[in-house]
């Protein structure tokens, strides 16, 4: 959990943000929430393309994720 406010804003006040990880069956999922002190700020957001900009970071993460392949990254397991 952290708190987001820019020092310069482009939307009123500050965000609240959550991530969440939950590994089931060999895979990690992250559930990214956040909250915004209100509507308006929301909206300000969703018009902004900051959508596309999270989404191309994580295909990014994803294909480095896949580039790196298994090594390493079973539980408790160590690169060789």
């Amino acid at each position: 959990m952290a708190t987001e406010r820019f020092d310069q804003a482009w939307y009123p006040g500050e965000a609240l943000v959550t991530n969440v990880l939950v590994e089931q069956g060999g895979k990690t999922t992250l559930t990214l929430t956040v909250s915004y002190e209100s509507r308006e700020a929301r909206d300000i957001v969703l018009k902004s393309p900051m959508e596309q900009g999270v989404a191309a970071g994580y295909d990014r993460l994803a294909e480095l994720l896949a580039s790196l392949g298994a090594r390493g990254m079973e539980k408790g397991g160590r690169e060789s």
